[in-house]
């Protein structure tokens, strides 16, 4: 038994197999409901064409650097954030890292609970989408599901499945799932985006995305949402990255994966606009719904499109594939420090937090109040504050000049001195933007 513990003490860390199984366990992690179903109804609401230029422009100066600087911080470390930032503390004669790298692991986590409620909701639509949606009323029937003791299995359901690909490792669960699902949900996307973009009508979903709307560009909350967006969309929690970065070989080029993952991510991206805004003007309904969007919007529209049962079901089985690779990834972020921390082996982290997930979220699941106040808090508030104290260890701590030299260890084209710059001030000021104005908006004292 002593033997055994110490085993697992012991054991090496895992890391992924090649480059690209760490691509595709990044852009998996990235690409989830962020892309289908929230940046859709963000650009619908901020601005259309200005709120996509914003978004991309972010992704380029702002994601990209925090992308590299999260990957450096792990693998240079070869830890998770609770032991990265203990080691990079105490290399600073500063104390309270250990307690600090707690904070982007829980934030994660609440994302976690709330995320899976969705992942529940979204599998219960992907087993009705079989009967179709014609002659269903939409919204009673969302407003009946959601929030209601019907939805407990499907939660029950999700977190079960999730745990169970996590309880089997990088190698076994996170690399095959991830090298599985990510090309079939971006076949997918590519299938659905071609039917939407041939619709009658759909060309002014289209001429939506990209018409110039350069009045947008002044408004505060365009810039508010697109940085939010790109942040949550890139999974740049402060924790998943770091991890996957820790499970990365020496001498792999960090530029090169940061930039593949961030690329996969926005095409996602486009190809839910190219799905949502077409179809939308089509039929004349409403692109900026929120979370009735992909469960009363988008399932009344294929119930009025010509094979709407087929592309229903291929709609949402997209969105499972999205919201899988996206909730390993989450839970992945809480079980590697219940296993740094503890040394508990990687079965027993992923049961306890199964567990864990399960119970906290049945009260989201049952109320949708709870639910929205849960999201709400955490999307606006607690979520940036994982994130802004991960950069400013990342950049100021550890340092921008030592994270350029991880960054440009094995690296194809290397990062110089202005990568420091725009880590240090702008990723760092950036996310400082977000959590202010996401007091702001939650206090109600912008809007």
């Amino acid at each position: 038994m002593v033997a055994k513990k110490n085993a697992d003490k012991e054991a090496p860390r895992e890391q992924w197999s090649s480059k690209m199984s760490l691509v595709m366990a990044s852009a998996g992690s990235a690409i989830g409901l962020g892309n289908i179903w929230m940046f859709p109804w963000r650009m619908g609401t901020y601005g259309g064409s200005a709120f996509l230029l914003i978004y991309v422009l972010i992704i380029a100066f702002i994601g990209l650097i925090a992308l590299m600087g999260e990957f450096a911080m792990g693998r240079g470390q070869g830890k998770g954030p609770i032991s990265a930032f203990e080691a990079i503390f105490r290399e600073k004669k500063l104390a309270g890292g250990k307690w600090l790298g707690l904070f982007p692991v829980l934030m994660t986590l609440a994302v976690t609970i709330f995320y899976m409620v969705v992942v529940g909701w979204i599998i219960h639509y992907f087993v009705i989408s079989f009967q179709g949606f014609a002659g269903l009323n939409l919204a009673t029937y969302f407003s009946g599901f959601a929030g209601s003791s019907s939805a407990i299995s499907w939660h029950v359901l999700a977190v079960v499945a999730t745990t169970a690909i996590v309880y089997m490792g990088v190698k076994k669960g996170l690399e095959p799932i991830n090298n599985l699902m990510l090309p079939g949900l971006l076949i997918l996307m590519v299938v659905l985006a071609i039917r939407a973009v041939t619709l009658p009508g759909a060309v002014e979903g289209i001429r939506f995305m990209f018409a110039p709307n350069f009045g947008a560009l002044a408004d505060p909350l365009t810039w508010f949402n697109a940085l939010a967006q790109a942040l949550f969309s890139l999974s740049l929690l402060g924790c998943t990255l770091v991890i996957y970065g820790s499970y990365m070989p020496k001498g792999t080029d960090i530029p090169q994966a940061a930039a593949y993952t961030a690329i996969f991510d926005t095409i996602a991206a486009l190809l839910a606009a190219f799905i949502v805004f077409p179809a939308a003007f089509a039929f004349g309904v409403s692109p900026n719904a929120g979370i009735p969007l992909l469960f009363v919007t988008l399932p009344g529209l294929f119930a009025q499109m010509p094979a709407g049962l087929l592309f229903g079901a291929l709609f949402f089985l997209l969105v499972i594939f999205a919201a899988t690779t996206s909730a390993i990834s989450l839970f992945e972020s809480a079980v590697e420090p219940l296993m740094d921390a503890f040394k508990w082996a990687r079965k027993k982290a992923a049961l306890i937090t199964g567990a864990v997930v399960l119970l906290a979220g049945l009260p989201l699941t049952i109320n949708m109040g709870h639910f929205s106040l849960w999201m709400r808090v955490t999307s606006g508030i607690l979520m940036p504050i994982g994130t802004l104290v991960t950069m400013i260890v990342l950049f100021w701590v550890f340092g921008a000049l030592r994270a350029r030299k991880e960054v440009n260890e094995g690296a194809a084209v290397k990062m110089g001195p202005w990568w420091e710059f725009f880590g240090k001030y702008v990723a760092v000021g950036g996310t400082f933007f977000i959590l202010v104005a996401g007091i702001l908006r939650f206090t109600g004292q912008w809007r």
